[in-house]
């Protein structure tokens, strides 16, 4: 069985980080192609050190700055990008076959949108992204033939 390719937007939060856990114990099944986060630089330093991604986003454009210096000082090669419009790409990229939407609030919507978009299977920890734009989000679900699975107790509610 291939591995699957994740994009984890909100690795630094509690479900990213319980769900980088998992990853941990089924190396052969999983493969952390990108992780994202808003500010946690450490934390995101010690993900990028466990998981070797290809690429990071840091919303913060500051941070981002601190990562890079952080990884190139370190010999590592991952590319560290800034800003929502990186998160859109990332969660969209053609190299991921899943992501994990767990940013919190508003600022997860875009990202999520356009991994729905782009027919990604979408584990939604995100209520957010749901109560400001379901009907949008299924709608582009339906067309994308996009999976949106909920992973947390209020979504499964929905479901």
């Amino acid at each position: 069985m291939a591995r699957q390719s994740l994009c984890l937007l909100g690795s630094t939060g509690s479900i990213g980080r319980s769900t980088l856990d998992v990853i941990a114990r089924h190396p052969d099944r999983y493969r952390v192609e990108s992780l994202a986060a808003c500010r946690r630089v450490d934390l995101l330093f010690e993900q990028i050190c466990a998981f070797h991604p290809e690429r990071v986003v840091m919303v913060d454009a500051e941070a981002a700055a601190r990562l890079s210096t952080r990884c190139r000082d370190a010999g590592l090669t991952v590319e560290v990008l800034s800003g929502s419009e990186s998160l859109a790409a990332l969660a969209a990229s053609d190299s991921v076959d899943t992501v994990l939407a767990a940013i919190v609030g508003a600022a997860g919507l875009l990202p999520t949108l356009a991994a729905v978009r782009a027919g990604k299977r979408v584990l939604l920890a995100n209520k957010e992204a749901l109560v400001m734009s379901g009907e949008l989000m299924m709608s582009a679900a339906r067309e994308s033939g996009a999976r949106i699975l909920p992973v947390d107790s209020e979504h499964n509610a929905i479901f």
